[in-house]
């Protein structure tokens, strides 16, 4: 990612650095226990892992509290959340990160105005930051002839699929045509916003924004989206650098918040969940762009394991854990109370 000068924050962005990482071990876990290549571990090839490599006493109930979703086998995403739960020999200290999405003026007042009038967000957001070890300020940041702008799309900036002729309005479905980074898909056209080094792509002057505070900037490409904080959208996937920055934070639980609830903060809410973190959503420090869709949003959600919390049991949540350390079972599923942990592991 690169970097910019912003009014309310002069931190850089951050990049994927070369350390070996959670993604970069369960790869390599998956790679070699994966014997039959249908790219998760069955039970018995997760029995074999757990016999190399960690030393517990009963595996069928580390299957139980690593298997979230009870489907008898570990994905990826599971394996990730399995890695960050542990300890060779004690629980995992837990920290946390309130990630605020978008909060900038383009949001809040400019072309894309929130439709819930969302700088009320703001005062919440501000009141709560203090109580998480690390606050991550994410940004849309968009070449000014984005593939998401319809200004774009109308000037014939951007290549098209299909019969669908310009003028084209805000909110219009287009296919993007394949270019050599991403193959043909589905884009949303939205009014030019989060232009850099605009105005309209500055965080409210009224969010607490520190210089302390990291920044990720993410839509820098101009043939690629990017609604998540942790990813451009598929199937670029580009990654920001957000998960090797809470990695080297040694964060576990992450927080999400901003706008809007049911596009860029749902994105990231559930790619901080494949990440392998445990996260929740404040529900009340966001704002929909469509308030229709709210039921169907939660609904995703908790089925991904994602937590949707009040400001203030977020608040509370994060100052109750912070310091404490953390078993297997608590991180794994924080429902399940079976005080199992794992003891030793190479």
């Amino acid at each position: 990612m690169g970097s910019c000068t912003s009014k309310k924050s002069v931190h850089t962005s951050h990049v994927p650095d070369k350390r070996t990482t959670v993604a970069d071990r369960a790869a390599e876990i998956m790679k070699t226990y994966d014997v039959n290549g249908d790219g998760v571990l069955q039970a018995d090839e997760f029995q074999q892992y757990v016999a190399d490599r960690v030393f517990h006493e009963d595996f069928d109930a580390m299957m139980a509290l690593v298997d979230k979703d009870g489907d008898g086998v570990i994905n990826i995403t599971e394996l990730r959340a399995f890695l960050r739960s542990y300890h060779p020999n004690k629980g995992v200290e837990v920290r946390s990160a309130l990630v605020m999405v978008d909060v900038q003026n383009d949001f809040i007042s400019g072309t894309l105005a929130n439709p819930y009038d969302g700088e009320k967000i703001i005062p919440i957001i501000n009141e709560i930051r203090d109580a998480f070890d690390v606050v991550v300020v994410s940004l849309d940041w968009h070449p000014h002839d984005h593939c998401s702008f319809v200004e774009s799309a109308n000037d014939g900036k951007v290549s098209l699929v299909g019969t669908e002729k310009s003028p084209f309005k805000p909110f219009t479905m287009v296919t993007l045509a394949a270019d050599a980074e991403r193959p043909a898909h589905k884009q949303m056209l939205y009014p030019r916003h989060a232009v850099q080094h605009s105005e309209g792509a500055e965080v409210h002057r009224s969010l607490d924004v520190r210089v302390s505070d990291p920044v990720i900037y993410k839509g820098m490409k101009e043939n690629v989206d990017s609604y998540s904080a942790f990813f451009d959208n598929p199937p670029a996937l580009n990654d920001t650098g957000l998960t090797a920055m809470l990695e080297k934070e040694r964060i576990t639980d992450v927080y999400c918040c901003g706008l809007v609830f049911d596009i860029c903060v749902k994105a990231t809410a559930l790619h901080g969940v494949e990440m392998g973190f445990n996260v929740s959503v404040v529900e009340d420090a966001c704002k929909p762009l469509d308030a229709s869709c709210d039921n169907d949003v939660r609904a995703e959600l908790k089925k991904s394991g994602i937590s949707v919390i009040s400001a203030e049991d977020a608040r509370a949540a994060a100052i109750a854990a912070r310091g404490q350390l953390r078993q297997l079972c608590e991180s794994t599923d924080r429902k399940r109370k079976s005080g199992i942990g794992c003891k030793a592991v190479s």
